[in-house]
């Protein structure tokens, strides 16, 4: 296990651990308020809730309001975790070109096509004033560099070029899928675009119509899939001695 990956693995159990507490949060909130339906009260006095802190949940604690509301949540819930999982993801792959800058900088200076990019000025060292300093700038350039691909199946198999690493393309191909989900949400009210039915080959992930069903289920696979491909990545790093394990 690199230290990227520590970090990463750390994070990720928090996800995970948060998803959860609120998803059971509002299951046993919704079944108290479906037990107490049409009980003349609204939802933050139904929970026992102050109104005065909790003024968006004036509403009536009826079938169709307790529906709308928790729905919408759920909702905005698993949204919010397969955006986060894509930002770890990110964030381990910088960390590990950081390391793979650390340990062999040459090795990765060629990734980097623009020729002003790969070099520092004499001031620009002068301000950076310390060899960790210049790692982390040319480590950001070299993922800016990979960014410019606009397409995480690229960013991914520049790596995997770059390092020669083996990747098994069902974990890799599993992981871009639920990737993608993210593009969708950000940028396509969660409706799912031809480039995407062409990924999802065999129909795994749910619609209804065009929409996905943003559910719990969706964002822990998301989750567990990005995982794996992270992880394949760090131990394959690791077993080829790219990087030392913890």
């Amino acid at each position: 296990m690199t230290k990227s990956f520590q970090i990463f693995d750390g994070k990720i159990r928090s996800l995970k651990q948060h998803l959860q507490l609120i998803d059971l949060s509002l299951s046993l909130a919704k079944k108290n308020c479906d037990k107490w339906k049409e009980n003349g009260k609204n939802i933050a006095e139904t929970l026992n809730a102050a109104n005065r802190t909790y003024l968006q949940l004036n509403i009536p604690n009826k079938e169709k309001d307790i529906r709308r509301v928790f729905a919408f949540s759920r909702k905005k819930l698993n949204e919010q975790a397969i955006i986060e999982v894509y930002k770890l993801f990110s964030d381990y792959i910088s960390n590990i070109i950081s390391e793979l800058f650390k340990s062999n900088p040459y090795r990765l200076l060629g990734a980097i096509t623009d020729k002003n990019e790969r070099t520092l000025f004499y001031h620009e060292i002068i301000q950076l004033s310390s060899y960790d300093a210049i790692v982390e700038e040319m480590s950001r350039r070299i993922y800016r560099s990979f960014e410019k691909q606009r397409s995480t199946l690229q960013l991914i198999d520049k790596i995997i070029s770059i390092t020669k690493i083996s990747i098994s393309k069902e974990i890799k191909d599993d992981a871009l899928l639920y990737l993608e989900i993210r593009h969708l949400i950000i940028h396509n009210n969660s409706n799912v675009d031809d480039k995407f039915k062409r990924m999802d080959k065999t129909n795994k992930i749910q619609t209804t119509g065009n929409k996905l069903n943003m559910n719990y289920t969706l964002a822990n696979d998301s989750i567990t899939a990005v995982f794996k491909l992270c992880k394949s990545i760090d131990d394959a790093l690791v077993v080829q001695s790219l990087l030392p394990s913890l």
